[in-house]
C-alpha cells in the first residue's frame, strides 16, 4: 500500500500526460526507486512540518504548470476529391486562397505530394474535430488541442505532429534517396496563447499567418522575424520544410517558467523518495543508463528523422507506421464514443499481431500519441534482466551480465543487448515491449510457486506475448503444458495446486478474445490472423524438404529447390555463425545432465519454437524472443554443468 500510495502521488506530482522526456524519465526513475528499494522504518519523523513544506512546494508547482501553448495541426491535402475541400470548408477565404496557392507550389516540386488525401475523407482518416486527433486532448480543458509547455527554443518536432503517423501518409518518392522519409508533408499548426501572454513578443522562423485588424497578415519565410502577441488571436503556422522555430518573451516567471516547474517537481519527487525508501543503487543507475544508451542511438541513428523529438517521424513501407496509424485510429473513435469502431480496430479480421494496436491505444492516454509508453515499460529491461538471472546466478555476476546487456553489445545476435529493443520500439515495432513480456512471465515461471497469483500473470502475458507475435504461440502453448504436468507430478511439494493450474488457464483463456473479435465483426472464424498472412509467412513446406533430401542422393539434382532451401535455412543461420550452432546444441544437451526440471520444460518449447523456423521467417523481429531465452539456458548450463566440469577435468589437473 505505501508504493502503490507513492507511486500515485508521483503520478499526480508530475502530472499527465508523460508525453515529454522530461516526464518520462522522472516518471521512470521515481518507479524504479519505489517499486525496487526498501521502504524506510520511522520514515516522518515530524510529519506536520514535512506535509506543509510539501503542500507550499507542490501549489508552487502546479502555478508554473499552467503556462503553456494549446496547439492543433493538420497535414493539409493536395487535391479535392469528390467535391470534398476540406481548406474551403475549414477557412476564411483569404487564408484558404493563401495555402492553395502555397500547396500548388509545393506539388510541383514534390510530385509524390499530389497524392495527400483530404482529412475525413476514409476509415484510415484521424480527423477530430477541426484538426487532427491528439490523444493528449483528454487532459485539455479545450474542445480540439493539446498543451505544449512554453520554453525558450520551440521548434517543428516539438509542437508534436502526430498526424504524420497516419496511414493515409504512407508515401514514399522513389526517385529521391531515402525514400522511406524523404517526403516532407506541409502541415499547418494552430497556436493559440493563455492572457497572461497577452502583449508579450513571438519571433518565429518559417511562415507565420494570423488576422488583424479584420485583414489576413502573411509573413512567409521569415528569419527571426517579431511580433506583439494578441491572446484573442488564432496564430496559423505553415511548415513545408521542418524549419520552423518559436521564441515567446515576456517576463522573467514565464521565460523560466519550464524551469521552474521541472525544479520543483524534482524537489517534489526528492522529498518523497528519500524521505520513505532506501535507494538501491544499482537500480537506479540502470534506469539512467537505459537513457544514456536511448539518447546515443537517437544521437547517430540515421532513422532518427525527428531528432530527439517525443514525436517519432516512423519510415514509411514498414509495419511500425501502421501499428501506430491503425493505434491512432482506435484512440480517435474511443475518443469520439465510437466503442463498436474502437474495438474493431481498424480491421474485420486480424491480419497480422492483433494486440499492438490496443496496446499502443490504451498507452496514448496516458502518454499522448507517442510511443513513451513503450519506451517506459521497456525501459526497466536491465532491472527485470537482473532479477532474472539472479534466479540461478549471485548478484555479481548477474549485475556484470546486466552492464554488458546494456552497454556491450557482443550477443546481440542472441537477443542480449539493451539496443535491439530500443531500435524496434523506437521504429514503431511491438517486439520491443512483446519480449519484456516474453522475460518477465519467464522470471514468474521461473519463480517460486508458493504464489498462486502469479500464475494468472502467466496466463495474461502469455496472451500477451501471441497477441503482439502469433508464431510464438509455438513457445507458449507448449511450455504453459510442460508447466501444467510439472505441477500434477510435484503435487506433493504444492499446496492447492488445482487452484493455481486454474488460474493460469484463466489467463491464457483471453487468448479467444482474438477469434471473437475476429467472428463478431467478420462473421467467420479465423483463430487469431487471416489464412493469407500466413501463407505469405510461409517460406518452406515439407514437400520442399522431402525433395531436398531426395535430391542430395539423386544424380539429377533439383537445383531450384536444393537453393530455395538452402537460402532459407541460411537465412535463420549462416554456416558460419556457430554461436548459433552452440546454442541450439545446447538446448538438446539439457536432457542429458540432472537440472531442475523447469529447464528441460523451457528447453523442449524452444526447440518447437526454433524448429517453426524451418518454415516460417526467422528474421531478428521474429525470432529474437527464442534466442534470448535460448542463451539464457545456455548461460545457467554453463554456470551448472559446463563450467564445473571444465574446472575439474581442466583448470585443478592443470594447477596441480
Amino acid at each position: 500500500m505505501i508504493r502503490l500510495s507513492t507511486f500515485l502521488l508521483v503520478i499526480l506530482i508530475i502530472q499527465p500526460p508523460f508525453n515529454t522526456w522530461e516526464k518520462l524519465i522522472l516518471l521512470c526513475l521515481s518507479s524504479s526507486i519505489i517499486f525496487f528499494s526498501e521502504i524506510k522504518k520511522n520514515t516522518v519523523k515530524n510529519s506536520s512540518i514535512f506535509v506543509i513544506f510539501f503542500i507550499i512546494i507542490f501549489i508552487s508547482q502546479n502555478l508554473f504548470s499552467k503556462n503553456y501553448l494549446i496547439v492543433n495541426h493538420i497535414v493539409l491535402p493536395s487535391y479535392v476529391s469528390n467535391n470534398n475541400d476540406y481548406i474551403k470548408g475549414n477557412f476564411p477565404k483569404e487564408l484558404e486562397t493563401k495555402l492553395k496557392f502555397k500547396l500548388k507550389k509545393i506539388v510541383s516540386r514534390d510530385n509524390s505530394l499530389k497524392d495527400v488525401p483530404q482529412p475525413g475523407s476514409n476509415k484510415f482518416s484521424t480527423l477530430y474535430n477541426k484538426y487532427a486527433f491528439q490523444a493528449e486532448n483528454i487532459w485539455t480543458d479545450v474542445d480540439e488541442g493539446k498543451y505544449i509547455m512554453i520554453k525558450k527554443n520551440i521548434n517543428f518536432w516539438d509542437l508534436g505532429p502526430s498526424a504524420l503517423n497516419e496511414i493515409n501518409l504512407n508515401i514514399v518518392n522513389y526517385n529521391k534517396t531515402s525514400y522511406k522519409n524523404n517526403v516532407i508533408f506541409p502541415v499547418l499548426f494552430k497556436i493559440n496563447f493563455l492572457k497572461q501572454f497577452d502583449q508579450s513578443t513571438l519571433c518565429f522562423n518559417g511562415n507565420l499567418y494570423y488576422k488583424a485588424n479584420n485583414n489576413f497578415i502573411f509573413h512567409d519565410n521569415k528569419k527571426n522575424k517579431c511580433i506583439v502577441i494578441n491572446y484573442k488571436t488564432d496564430y496559423y503556422l505553415f511548415d513545408y520544410e521542418r524549419d520552423l522555430q518559436l521564441n515567446i518573451k515576456a517576463n522573467f516567471f514565464h521565460n523560466n517558467n519550464y524551469l521552474f516547474f521541472y525544479t520543483l517537481t524534482i524537489l517534489l519527487l526528492l522529498i518523497i523518495t528519500l524521505t520513505i525508501y532506501k535507494i538501491k543503487l544499482f537500480y537506479f543507475i540502470t534506469s539512467i543508463s537505459f537513457f544514456i544508451v536511448l539518447f546515443l542511438y537517437l544521437k547517430f541513428s540515421p532513422n532518427a528523422i525527428s531528432g530527439f523529438s517525443e514525436t517519432f517521424y516512423f519510415a514509411r513501407l514498414n509495419d511500425g507506421l501502421i501499428h501506430y496509424g491503425y493505434a491512432r485510429i482506435m484512440a480517435n473513435h474511443f475518443v469520439l464514443g465510437n466503442f463498436y469502431e474502437g474495438f474493431k480496430g481498424a480491421a474485420d479480421v486480424f491480419y497480422f499481431m492483433p494486440l499492438t494496436r490496443y496496446i499502443n491505444t490504451s498507452l496514448f492516454f496516458l502518454f499522448g500519441d507517442t510511443v513513451l509508453g513503450s519506451i517506459f515499460i521497456i525501459s526497466f529491461f536491465p532491472i527485470l534482466i537482473f532479477k532474472f538471472l539472479n534466479l540461478f546466478l549471485n548478484k555479481k555476476t548477474s549485475k556484470y551480465f546486466v552492464i554488458v546487456f546494456i552497454f556491450f553489445p557482443i550477443f546481440e545476435s542472441l537477443g542480449f543487448t539493451m539496443i535491439n529493443y530500443i531500435n524496434f520500439t523506437v521504429d514503431g515495432y511491438g517486439e520491443g515491449i512483446c519480449y519484456f513480456f516474453l522475460i518477465l512471465l519467464s522470471f514468474l515461471y521461473f519463480k517460486n510457486d508458493d504464489y498462486k497469483y502469479k500464475f494468472f500473470m502467466i496466463g495474461v502475458l502469455s496472451f500477451l506475448v501471441i497477441g503482439i507475435r502469433p508464431n510464438y504461440i509455438a513457445l507458449i502453448y507448449p511450455l504453459i503444458t510442460g508447466y501444467i504436468f510439472y505441477l500434477i507430478f510435484n503435487r506433493n511439494l504444492i499446496d492447492e495446486v488445482y487452484k493455481k493450474i486454474f488460474f493460469l488457464i484463466s489467463g491464457t483463456s483471453l487468448i479467444f478474445l482474438i477469434p471473437i473479435h475476429n467472428y463478431v465483426y467478420s462473421n467467420e472464424f479465423v483463430l487469431l490472423v487471416k489464412n493469407t498472412s500466413l501463407e505469405n509467412n510461409l517460406q518452406i513446406n515439407l514437400q520442399d524438404y522431402f525433395e531436398f533430401f531426395s535430391n542430395i542422393l539423386s544424380i539429377n539434382q533439383n537445383d531450384l529447390n536444393y537453393n530455395k532451401v538452402i537460402k532459407h535455412f541460411s537465412h535463420y543461420i549462416k554456416i558460419y555463425e556457430v554461436w548459433f550452432a552452440i546454442i541450439l546444441i545446447n538446448l538438446f544437451v539439457v536432457f542429458f545432465f540432472k537440472i531442475h526440471s523447469k529447464f528441460k520444460i523451457l528447453s523442449i518449447s524452444l526447440i518447437i519454437m526454433h524448429s517453426s523456423f524451418l518454415f516460417f521467417k526467422g528474421d531478428p523481429r521474429y525470432s529474437m524472443g527464442a534466442w534470448f531465452l535460448s542463451f539464457v539456458v545456455f548461460i545457467y548450463m554453463f554456470s551448472e554443468i559446463y563450467y564445473p566440469l571444465i574446472k575439474k577435468n581442466f583448470l585443478v589437473k592443470k594447477s596441480n
